[in-house]
């Protein structure tokens, strides 16, 4: 677009602000017990005591941490909000107020009616008695131990272990779902002793003892509404999640690909009169770009800047891995660099569309529940594990890949059970297992940087997908929705059906020989990555490093195995890959 100023850079210019950590840690305390921070670069933040009664929890902060505190004279109760929660109906100002009576009450149901994603700590200091709640599929991480009879809690595992709490030993189902399926379908977290608070829940601390209280109860049925209801209920509950998290801001910016979960937050946005919007479309294939230009045409929005790669998948990142806040090894994704282009402005994103809106969570191998004849603990383990395009299993010790996949069958059982009745249970381990603990990564890795909003996400919107046949779902459906809503868009293709411009064109990365190197010299040290066959990757990291790129694969596999290894050892927590 010759009026839309861009930016096209051999190497995608992102601030990547790795320091700044937009973490929150709590520890339960006794009256009168002195103050120790054990976390590095954390400042404490605990309202002070009032009428004489001493805090019951401790909370500290990270640098950048987007927290609330609000003391409630009526009952007593200290409130934290960590990260964006927001009501519909009620104003920003009152809403902690609202969640203390909501709590104080006891019927947490109306916690429901929350959006966002959030930790709420609620510090009744009368009753000495901590409170959690968690947002609705837990997409917020915090993740809850004890140490010494108290209460420790915090959204990061291994700012945790750091701190030098004692972690329970590594939780070796959730690394075999990790190394078989690329995520933790356990739900549990790499260690043992600090799993990840429950979906939806309000969990208590009291007297010494923890216990978990699920605030929303799921009504699936199997409805089959005209195409016209179901838009339209779609469409209302999207758009109410939207205003209500945006309501209070003036500005956002927007990762823009040009798909269908972007252009229709995208929509959202135009249509908005108080929010000043910037979007930016990260390059790495033609559709990408023809499609947001197109979109941006259509929407008439301001601001719009195309940023290219260089051609490889991972030299725009300073550092293409990560940690999850659960513990493991993954990889950057697109989402982080464009919004890492306005740091400290919530970014608006898709995230979170594609499930709700075209059905593809409701299958497994492309076949919804009632089709599917087989074990579906069975059938979800092969559709993962056979899709990770990214691995080299046939480098690793067979006995070692069977156990593996012998524990990841044994929780699948346990995970469909819990969803056997809702008549959606595909559809329910995929939302709380790969979506809370794999696809949530999209925004989670940049928290750190700017805030996710997520308008597809909310509870309602969920509840109403539920209560529908999962068949009424799918890529029609959702052309229908963005038609029926923002015609202006409708000539616009998907990218994928721009054939040879959705064709990526990938150039060989910096990275790639670095991790070949660094697995090489695991390789040559005894004990190391025991679970491979170093006959077998040795001569393969070696043809990487001679430029075959076929070879390429094996180096980023291998070397992700190096990186959960590594730091386990220099954490010197026990591990060994045998014992999977």
């Amino acid at each position: 677009m010759d009026n839309v100023p861009s930016i096209v850079s051999k190497a995608v210019p992102a601030p990547f602000i790795e320091s700044a950590t937009n973490t929150l840690f709590a520890l339960s305390i006794e009256p009168g017990a002195p103050f120790s921070n054990a976390f590095v670069d954390t400042k404490r933040i605990t309202l002070p005591a009032k009428d004489g009664i001493e805090p019951t929890l401790e909370v500290v902060v990270g640098d950048r941490a987007n927290v609330e505190s609000y003391f409630d004279d009526a009952s007593g109760c200290c409130v934290y909000r960590w990260g964006i929660a927001a009501h519909p109906d009620v104003r920003k100002s009152e809403l902690l107020k609202w969640i203390a009576d909501v709590i104080n009450r006891g019927d947490f149901s109306a916690l429901c009616q929350l959006v966002g994603m959030f930790v709420i700590l609620i510090d009744d200091r009368r009753h000495r008695r901590v409170r959690m709640v968690s947002d609705p599929l837990g997409f917020r991480p915090w993740h809850v131990g004890t140490a010494k009879g108290k209460l420790v809690c915090g959204s990061d595992v291994w700012l945790l272990q750091r701190a030098g709490f004692d972690m329970g030993g590594v939780n070796y189902d959730a690394v075999a779902a990790w190394l078989r399926c690329i995520f933790d379908l356990t739900e549990r977290g790499l260690f043992n002793g600090f799993p990840p608070i429950g979906y939806g829940v309000v969990a208590t601390w009291e007297a010494g003892k923890y216990s978990e209280s699920r605030y929303w109860n799921l009504a699936g049925v199997q409805r089959t509404p005209p195409d016209d209801e179901l838009i339209e209920g779609m469409h209302q509950r999207i758009s109410r999640t939207f205003d209500a998290l945006t309501c209070d801001l003036d500005r956002v910016s927007i990762a823009l690909s040009g798909g269908y979960d972007s252009r229709y937050v995208a929509g959202l946005a135009a249509k908005s009169e108080h929010l000043k919007t910037e979007s930016f479309c990260i390059v790495d294939r033609e559709s990408e770009e023809v499609g947001a230009t197109n979109v941006v045409k259509a929407l008439n929005l301001p601001m719009f800047k195309v940023l290219k790669t260089d051609g490889t998948l991972w030299d725009m990142y300073a550092a293409p891995f990560s940690f999850t806040p659960a513990g493991f090894p993954i990889t950057k994704q697109l989402s982080y660099v464009a919004a890492a282009q306005r740091p400290g402005v919530p970014c608006l994103t898709g995230f979170f569309g594609d499930p709700m809106n075209r059905g593809s969570l409701d299958r497994v191998g492309g076949k919804l529940e009632r089709e599917t004849q087989e074990d579906l603990a069975v059938a979800y383990h092969r559709a993962f594990a056979s899709s990770h395009l990214l691995a080299r299993f046939d480098l690793l010790d067979p006995q070692v890949t069977k156990r593996g996949d012998e524990r990841i069958i044994s929780v699948l059982r346990k995970r469909f059970a819990d969803w056997a009745d809702s008549g959606h249970a595909i559809l329910g381990v995929n939302l709380v297992a790969q979506q809370r603990h794999f696809m949530s990564n999209n925004v989670l890795q940049h928290l750190h940087v700017a805030e996710a909003i997520t308008p597809f996400y909310s509870w309602e919107t969920i509840q109403y997908k539920m209560g529908i046949d999962a068949a009424c779902f799918s890529y029609d459906l959702y052309r229908k929705l963005l038609d029926r809503f923002y015609p202006q868009m409708s000539k616009i293709p998907h990218n994928s059906a721009l054939a040879d411009k959705n064709v990526r064109q990938i150039k060989p990365s910096r990275w790639t020989k670095r991790w070949a190197t660094t697995v090489l010299k695991d390789l040559a040290r005894p004990g190391r990555l025991s679970l491979l066959s170093h006959r077998k990757a040795a001569p393969r990291l070696l043809g990487t490093l001679i430029g075959r790129r076929e070879m390429d694969v094996v180096a980023m596999f291998l070397y992700r195995l190096h990186l959960l290894e590594d730091r386990l050892r220099r954490a010197e927590v026990q591990f060994d890959w045998r014992e999977m």
